[in-house]
């Protein structure tokens, strides 16, 4: 009987509950049908729940209440999509209640999981029943109920779990996908597979250990940063692992060094790993390829760093779902918090470790169809501190809130840091259009706007800002689960191009279509002018990996509106993984 849970009981119970987690991970992504079929919910619980159990199999303090926050903060900073971010706050909210206590009861316990129930649910702007809120919610009334008279953590927790199986049966009946399917949530199941982890341990202690299992307890890090000091001359700190016969160290440090600093070329033979301060990583990995095998690359932007001798006072953040030219947004000192992309087991950070001829290379050849994630909690909650360090306040512009779960992190991870000075803004816009309303914000902040002023900036250019966009082809939406395969058929054959808009709630919208690409771009021309009403624009072409499409386009605008340049920029790889190649997009954005 265990009638007092110690924080060296309590890591050894989270180890075994992450465990069970990552070993059912997959089957997790299998039945991952809501809220798109993306396969990636097993993928982002095991990060998040590896994050904790990592930070775990190192003793970092001996009572309870240390090893609730050493657990918490560690989800929070892996956590990984809707299902990891509401666990990672579930943690966060248990270990707040917990405190500083030494052990605690059954009773104890239940008051924190009440708590950390609670800050899962406030998490979500709109928590929605048949997912792992109402499972969470389910065991955490269990849990209170039985603890009134149950002084044992291992029947308390056996007995309960038995009432969040009834749950998680339920979750077809609450969610109509799901029963359409004949699947129950997956978000919901990983949350039972952990509650039947650390069930298992106050049974058989060797539930927690990863050794025995076979299993990797943290994921392998490719190489770990090699700069010690930030070189103020370039943004990029750039790494290249690189493979081949015979390579010639001389030859390549040679080749490279003129596009940057720090040089360190490591190893030899048949493998090199390049570190390079740089602006241009995208055009060292190329060089690099030349050469050899690029087998992994990692980019860390560099610009937090030197943001630091920048006399604005508010910080400029948004994330990797905006695109803008590279020149402008380091000219803004921009600050972008990646977004995760993945092909099968193989995940890469969104415009930081793998370029554009990469990506199309790999969404062409793999047999595993791209998934992409929102950045963790964590991620945004070190960008916004760090910024607080020299600056008066951070304003964040997310992408579409209606388009992903990037707005509801960063504001989660603005409420942690300081809800007054770090604001969130939903531009409700993506890609080249939320670019263009970060560059209004960008523009205002450098003219000394405040706060306050630059979240109005920020709101009245998203109203006025319209995304055009059109596609040659449905078949990777359909690959991916965003459309059925019989719409892209019928797309294909007929050579109808779809023409995609966003409402007014951020969301994809339908808005018509035209025989022929050619005719979809004009169509495209078209609608800016109307939308311009005549009053002066600012115009920002994206495409993925089609150039001459684009530049089509452009010549057009240009005729139109009587300007001789329009921006082209490449669209973000997160983006192009839903779109597919070929696909091309307008941002107009109106001015006074």
């Amino acid at each position: 009987m265990v009638q007092m849970l110690t924080g060296p009981r309590l890591a050894r119970a989270l180890r075994a509950g992450a465990l069970a987690v990552v070993r059912e991970q997959e089957s997790l992504n299998r039945i991952n049908v809501f809220p798109v079929p993306d396969a990636d919910t097993g993928s982002n619980l095991a990060s998040t729940l590896r994050a904790a159990a990592a930070a775990l199999s190192v003793p970092k303090g001996i009572t309870v209440g240390q090893t609730a926050r050493v657990a918490a903060d560690a989800a929070l900073d892996g956590a990984r999509g809707n299902s990891g971010a509401i666990l990672a706050q579930f943690l966060h909210g248990l270990a707040e209640e917990i405190g500083t206590r030494v052990h605690v009861s059954t009773r104890d316990f239940a008051a924190a999981v009440r708590r950390g129930v609670d800050a899962a649910h406030q998490a979500l702007a709109q928590p929605v029943d048949g997912t792992i809120l109402s499972v969470l919610r389910e065991w955490g009334s269990a849990v209170e109920e039985y603890a009134r008279s149950i002084p044992d953590f291992g029947e308390l927790l056996g007995r309960s779990l038995e009432r969040a199986r009834i749950a998680l049966a339920d979750t077809p009946r609450q969610l109509a996908v799901l029963a359409r399917h004949n699947v129950v949530d997956a978000g919901a199941q990983g949350f039972v597979y952990f509650l039947e982890g650390i069930s298992s341990f106050f049974r058989d202690r060797t539930a927690a250990n990863w050794r025995l299992s076979g299993l990797s307890i943290a994921p392998e890090t490719p190489f770990a940063a090699a700069h010690a000091d930030v070189d103020l001359t370039y943004r990029f700190c750039s790494e290249g692992l690189l493979s081949g016969e015979r390579l010639d160290r001389k030859a390549i440090a040679a080749a490279v060094a003129p596009l940057g600093g720090s040089l360190v070329v490591a190893g030899g033979g048949s493998r090199l790993r390049v570190h390079l301060h740089t602006n241009e990583p995208q055009r060292l990995f190329a060089l690099l390829a030349s050469h050899g095998v690029l087998e992994r690359t990692k980019t860390d932007d560099m610009v937090l760093q030197q943001l630091a001798s920048r006399e604005a006072a508010i910080a400029l953040v948004t994330d990797s779902g905006c695109d803008l030219p590279e020149a402008l947004s380091h000219a803004l000192g921009l600050v972008k918090v990646p977004l995760q992309l993945a092909f099968g087991d193989e995940v890469y950070t969104d415009g930081v470790d793998i370029t554009p001829p990469q990506f199309y290379q790999l969404l062409a050849s793999s047999p595993n169809p791209a998934r992409t994630s929102q950045p963790a909690i964590g991620e945004f909650k070190a960008a916004f501190e760090r910024l607080l360090e020299t600056h008066d306040g951070v304003l964040c512009l997310s992408l579409s809130g209606g388009l992903s779960g990037t707005y509801q992190a960063a504001t989660a991870a603005a409420r942690l840091v300081d809800g007054a000075r770090v604001r969130v803004v939903d531009t409700r816009q993506i890609s080249i259009t939320l670019g263009l309303v970060v560059e209004a914000v960008g523009e205002a902040i450098a003219a000394g706007a405040g706060l306050d002023e630059a979240v109005a900036v920020a709101r009245s250019a998203a109203r006025n800002t319209k995304l055009f966009a059109t596609f040659p082809s449905l078949d990777n939406a359909a690959r991916g689960g965003r459309v059925s395969h019989g719409l892209a058929r019928v797309a294909r054959l007929t050579g109808l191009k779809p023409l995609l808009s966003l409402d007014d709630d951020g969301k994809a919208a339908k808005a018509g279509a035209r025989f022929g690409f050619a005719a979809a771009l004009r169509d495209i021309a078209r609608r800016a002018r109307r939308y311009a009403a005549g009053r002066p624009v600012r115009l920002l072409i994206a495409h993925a990996n089609a150039v001459g499409a684009a530049e089509y386009l452009a010549e057009r605008l240009c005729r139109t509106f009587g300007t001789s340049d329009i921006p082209l920029v490449n669209l973000a790889a997160v983006l192009a993984a839903h779109t597919g190649p070929g696909a091309v997009g307008l941002g107009v954005r109106r001015l006074d």
